[in-house]
């Protein structure tokens, strides 16, 4: 009886270090990736920063050619429509958190790659 438990143990053993190797294999292929991936995220991420940043001198700029009129602006008027789909213009979203609430984008793509890098070593 006690044979067949040692036995029975020893299959399950050896069924957990296959899992195991099949498990360190794909992460293996998973952190190549990551390392392939990571010059284009970190391109990606500098042209998110470009971008709000474009937007923010946009908005600054809005602001400051709009000032000469008093911040009045007049809006077109809406025609009359029995569907609401076919608007001319759209609602106003709800006001959304501040950017500068949010870290930058670059420093926690760095941050997550020296995590990996530090982990491997």
């Amino acid at each position: 009886m006690s044979l067949i438990v040692d036995i029975a143990i020893l299959l399950l053993l050896v069924g957990t270090l296959a899992y195991a190797w099949v498990v360190d294999r794909r992460v293996r292929k998973m952190m190549q990736a990551l390392r392939e991936l990571e010059p284009m995220i970190g391109s990606f991420s500098d042209a998110v920063d470009r971008s709000e940043s474009a937007v923010s001198v946009l908005k600054t700029l809005g602001q400051t050619v709009q000032a000469p009129f008093g911040g009045r602006r007049q809006p077109a008027p809406e025609p009359e429509r029995r569907d609401a789909s076919f608007r001319t213009v759209r609602e106003q979203p709800e006001r959304s958190r501040p950017t500068s609430a949010i870290p930058v984008k670059s420093e926690l793509v760095r941050g997550f790659f020296e995590t990996v890098k530090s982990r491997e070593a």
